[in-house]
């Protein structure tokens, strides 16, 4: 596995329709590539997911794949703040960013990921493996309630 790549893909609150200022951001410094997915387990921690990346795993996290600019290392920076990650925070961080495989298309490609880097014990499993639809789906099911 490489040990750097220009592209990441994002699974949650950093995918496009979310408009918090991170989201914003990535979305102006970096270039849309697709939608991607790798092997794993999407989890609901409340307001936001968390994924594991399970080479074996059958099921899938849905994600956005973008391509980092030229100052890739400036917006990965900021993305680590948004995301608590780096030696400036509590250990261990809620995430870590790594690079894993990512189905994009037709390709396969190694991008920097956001996984999820304590304890699931408890909490749902979101089975679709994609947060925007699940949080479409609680939505409507919200609305129908009302």
């Amino acid at each position: 596995m490489a040990d750097d790549s220009d592209f990441l893909i994002v699974y949650g609150t950093l995918r496009p329709g979310f408009t918090n200022s991170p989201a914003q951001y990535l979305r102006q410094h970096s270039q849309y590539v697709g939608e991607g997915t790798f092997p794993g387990l999407l989890v609901d921690l409340g307001t936001y997911p968390g994924a594991l990346y399970q080479p074996d795993s059958q099921t899938r996290v849905w994600g956005t794949v973008y391509q980092l600019g030229n100052d890739k290392y400036q917006l990965l920076d900021r993305l680590d703040e948004y995301e608590g990650v780096g030696e400036s925070f509590q250990q261990p961080t809620e995430y870590v960013r790594t690079l894993i495989p990512v189905r994009c298309g037709t390709e396969t490609l190694t991008c920097w990921v956001y996984l999820y880097n304590l304890s699931t014990d408890g909490n749902l499993c979101i089975q679709s493996g994609d947060y925007v639809t699940y949080c479409l789906e609680r939505i409507t099911i919200n609305n129908s309630n009302l």
